[in-house]
């Protein structure tokens, strides 16, 4: 997350020099909120998948309300922000079975791909058979293995948010843009080495196909599908 939207604790120890004792740098968003332009501090941001299309539609952030915004559909699910960072509680599966008990990591727009535990992630490849790419530094699936793929499965709050075999594959587009063949499929996740508060990371990958507030009223994040949810882009 960035700082100038993230949590302002985010930026403690970043101010030096003749600045100090200052520890901390208001954000965009509590600038907003303390000079009432908004009446609760709020983020929402809405991403569609790339496509590297000149026409594609662009993504979307809204400070303040998000309520009844068109950018979604359906309820909000809301989790309590669990650490500094943008941090949730959430449990991860496949073909219905859980690769990954419930635990807290981050929710990230800078991070691009998905990470999950080196556990989960084995059992992920184990049952996708996907093949390590060195080029990509991705794992890569023929035709009829991507045909296979089962949703790969987040549950936050008590409501799963699957992704879809098409939200799980990198842009078949833009395979260049990292080193892979045209035509070949990647799987847009890689393994991470679990840390204290920081056992996942749910990037871009995951918040192209949704919604995502960020709500610093009420120290929580909130997820609800959108038109690109089950979009078949990729």
């Amino acid at each position: 997350m960035v700082v100038s939207i993230g949590p302002v604790a985010l930026t403690d120890g970043t101010i030096l020099g003749d600045l100090a004792p200052v520890t901390t740098v208001p954000t965009v968003s509590d600038n907003l909120f303390s000079e009432g332009v908004i009446s609760t501090e709020v983020v929402g941001i809405s991403f569609v998948p790339t496509t590297g299309a000149e026409d594609e539609p662009e993504g979307e952030l809204i400070f303040g309300d998000v309520e009844g915004s068109s950018k979604y559909t359906g309820q909000i699910t809301y989790t309590p922000k669990e650490t500094d960072y943008w941090g949730i509680t959430q449990s991860i599966s496949y073909n219905g079975i859980e690769i990954m008990a419930s635990a807290v990591g981050v929710v990230d727009t800078g991070t691009t791909l998905n990470y999950m535990p080196t556990d989960a992630f084995n059992a992920y490849i184990n049952s996708t058979g996907g093949i390590f790419d060195e080029a990509t530094g991705l794992y890569e699936i023929t035709e009829e293995q991507y045909d296979a793929l089962d949703d790969l499965v987040f549950t936050i709050g008590g409501t799963d948010f699957p992704l879809t075999a098409n939200a799980q594959i990198w842009p078949r587009t833009l395979n260049a843009n990292i080193g892979g063949e045209e035509g070949k499929i990647y799987l847009a996740a890689v393994a991470t080495d679990p840390v204290e508060d920081l056992n996942f990371i749910n990037g871009y990958v995951f918040l192209e196909r949704y919604f995502s507030v960020f709500d610093n009223t009420n120290s929580r994040v909130g997820f609800a599908a959108t038109a690109y949810t089950n979009a078949t882009t990729n």
